[in-house]
């Protein structure tokens, strides 16, 4: 995917794109799919501090009920793969359904089934769902630190471990692949698989929920494609 003459010490690498810096290296990580539970992180913060702010005796109406809505909506997104069909069909049938009820009055029913929940939890326990998720992202993060991939110029490098462990593998005959296979993952955290085949290795590699997918595409495939010139 590269040229690179070999014959001096020294070089400079220079983009195909005219006025476009090259990348020296793309670091890739996989996060697990506790990413896509922000939103519930985002949301026991906020009604932590609602919560707090009214008071134990004067709690918002459904504020409990919009929490658990978020968190089983977050439940779907990592427990089923959402396709473009699916994504597509579902919302055709939700829509539907929404149709059916303003103009035939089937709804009524829902409405009813939210407005009699009363599910109500005090600033504590958003304030714990909250200290949780940090602690877990907290976690992921430092992990990813220590576990990832370094796109450079003739080579791909898995790093791994505290003591940093290394696999290098040719970017000759190297084809790498973007993959959405989860609409609601992409709405969520614009992430995406990468799968890499090189014929040095008898199966494909593949890097999870690449957060910010299309952008490392369009980096590994500038790296990938620049022209080096070495000079001397």
């Amino acid at each position: 995917m590269s040229d690179e003459a070999k014959s001096p010490p020294v070089e400079n690498a220079h983009s195909d794109i005219p006025g476009k810096e090259s990348l020296n290296r793309v670091v890739v990580r996989a996060y697990p799919k506790v990413i896509f539970f922000w939103l519930t992180w985002v949301c026991s913060l906020v009604a932590g501090i609602v919560a707090q702010s009214k008071g134990a005796g004067d709690l918002p109406m459904h504020l409990g009920t919009i929490w658990m809505c978020i968190f089983a909506f977050n439940l779907l997104v990592i427990s089923f793969d959402f396709s473009e069909v699916i994504s597509v069909t579902a919302i055709a049938l939700v829509g539907l359904f929404i149709f059916a009820g303003l103009y035939f009055d089937v709804l009524s029913f829902v409405g009813e089934f939210f407005r009699s929940l009363e599910l109500s939890m005090n600033a504590n326990f958003y304030y714990t769902m909250f200290g949780l998720f940090s602690i877990v992202y907290l976690v992921v993060f430092l992990k990813t630190r220590f576990d990832y991939w370094e796109f450079r110029h003739n080579e791909v490098i898995h790093r791994r471990g505290v003591f940093a462990d290394i696999k290098r593998y040719s970017t000759e005959d190297l084809r790498w692949f973007k993959e959405v296979p989860d609409v609601l993952e992409r709405i969520l955290a614009g992430s995406g698989r990468m799968i890499l085949t090189t014929p040095r290795e008898t199966h494909p590699i593949v890097i999870e929920h690449v957060l910010g997918i299309s952008r490392i595409d369009e980096q590994v495939a500038d790296i990938l494609g620049v022209k080096r010139v070495i000079m001397q």
